[in-house]
């Protein structure tokens, strides 16, 4: 009996520190690129969706609750998309170059969404308009980004 539990405690203890070490495992370049392309690939949907949600909303064919819940959704990707490189330890020279391009341009997509929103709130046509506009552009910049990347 005391065997067998001494056996489970030691597999328990395995278990955890192989968790532990993959949580401060350094990361590798090949694995920081793939989260930044990851990253920036939803990113690029993001703010499609969102751009293509303004326009509509912007031609006076969707709804309130459309737009807003599509708006969410596009925020916290971008959001996501952020905090996944922020979080990630930067291990060379190349990822921290491919961090700085990238997250500029995550950052406007956040901000651009954010206006979109509020000016669609607000029956404000030409800051949704010049959002949708800033969307377009953020998102060229984004998808030359994933091309670079790949």
């Amino acid at each position: 009996m005391r065997t067998r539990r001494w056996a489970v405690l030691i597999g328990l203890g395995a278990v955890l520190l192989a968790v532990v070490l993959a949580g401060v495992w350094p990361q590798t370049p090949g694995g920081f690129r793939s989260t930044v392309e990851t990253s920036v690939q939803d990113a690029v949907s993001a703010v499609g969706t969102a751009r293509l949600a303004g326009q509509t909303a912007l031609r006076g064919r969707a709804f309130g609750a459309y737009e807003s819940t599509v708006l969410d959704d596009a925020r916290k990707s971008v959001a996501t998309a952020i905090s996944d490189i922020v979080d990630l330890q930067v291990p060379d020279e190349t990822s921290r170059q491919s961090r700085d391009q990238v997250l500029p341009l995550l950052q406007d997509s956040a901000r651009l969404i954010g206006d979109l929103g509020t000016g669609l709130d607000e029956d404000d046509r030409a800051g949704a308009s010049a959002a949708v506009d800033g969307l377009g552009t953020v998102g060229e910049k984004l998808t030359t980004a994933l091309e670079g990347l790949r």
